[in-house]
């Protein structure tokens, strides 16, 4: 009997462990974005995100990636810009707050490199997307990297110009604590 509570409390214990979620460091966490604007790239970034991770490379079916990241953080280094990203006409933050990104799928490609599929929304339009991600674990650390890019016109952002590109290229990275 003793040897059966023992089990069951290493079984309880072990799977904790694993099972564990990593904590967001923010001064480490970042969301950027550069779109071309008159034939040059403009830098952004929102400066509020909020990751919810829980991963392990041994339990991928378990494992999931989630992002909330508030639109009116947007930053440009331009604070007219960054009000008329705002309104209406783009992010149209009084209405759709928060971008999201909520995963259903992470497949490994190869050793540290994996797809992430996940529903993106933006301004209340959501498409599944695939984006490749770079993990690498050090001891109870987790960084997660990835380049890719977005046609803006897909959600609603903005019109088609001649002057304001619609393909969006986005970097993020991440770095969790267990």
């Amino acid at each position: 009997m003793n040897k059966l509570i023992l089990l069951a409390f290493l079984s309880v214990t072990t799977w904790n462990l694993t099972a564990q979620k990593f904590v967001q460091d923010q001064s480490a966490t970042k969301v950027m974005f550069k779109i071309k604007n008159f034939g040059s790239y403009v830098d952004c970034m929102f400066s509020k995100v909020d990751f919810d991770v829980k991963f392990d490379k041994n339990d991928l079916a378990n494992s999931y990636i989630n992002t909330t990241i508030a639109v009116s953080s947007v930053e440009t280094k331009n604070k007219s810009r960054d009000k008329s990203l705002a309104k209406k006409k783009y992010f149209n933050v009084a209405e759709y707050p928060n971008i999201t990104l909520k995963s259903t799928k992470i497949v490994m490609v190869e050793t540290n490199l994996y797809n992430l599929t996940g529903n993106l929304t933006i301004k209340g339009t959501t498409k599944s997307i695939t984006i490749p991600i770079k993990l690498s674990e050090k001891g109870n650390k987790l960084s997660i990297n990835s380049d890719f890019s977005i046609d803006r016109l897909d959600y609603n952002v903005g019109k088609s110009s001649l002057i304001l590109s619609k393909k969006v290229i986005a970097k993020v990275n991440y770095l969790g604590t267990k």
